[in-house]
C-alpha cells in the first residue's frame, strides 16, 4: 500500500512539472520508489535482524560464561 501511495505521490508531482515522455516520468518514479523503499528496508528490517542477531550472542555468551562457572566449580569441588 505505500509503495503505491508513494509511487502515485512521485508520479503526479512529476508529471506537474510537465515531463514530455511519460516513460522518462515511471523510470524516474520506479528509481526514487526503489531508493526509499532501500531506505526503509535498511533502517527498519536490517537494524531488528542485528538486534536479534546481537541478543543471541549475548544469549550464548552468557551461557557459555555459566557453564564454565559451573565447570569450575565441579573441578574445585573435586
Amino acid at each position: 500500500m505505500k509503495k503505491n501511495s508513494l509511487k502515485q505521490r512521485l508520479h503526479e508531482s512529476l508529471l506537474n512539472e510537465e515531463f514530455v515522455n511519460k516513460g522518462d516520468v515511471n523510470k524516474i518514479v520506479s528509481e526514487k520508489v526503489k531508493k526509499e523503499v532501500e531506505k526503509l528496508l535498511n533502517s527498519t528490517q536490517y537494524k531488528k535482524q542485528i538486534r536479534e542477531i546481537s541478543a543471541q550472542v549475548v544469549e550464548k555468551f552468557i551461557d557459555t560464561l555459566f557453564i564454565r562457572k559451573q565447570f569450575f566449580k565441579t573441578q574445585l569441588r573435586r
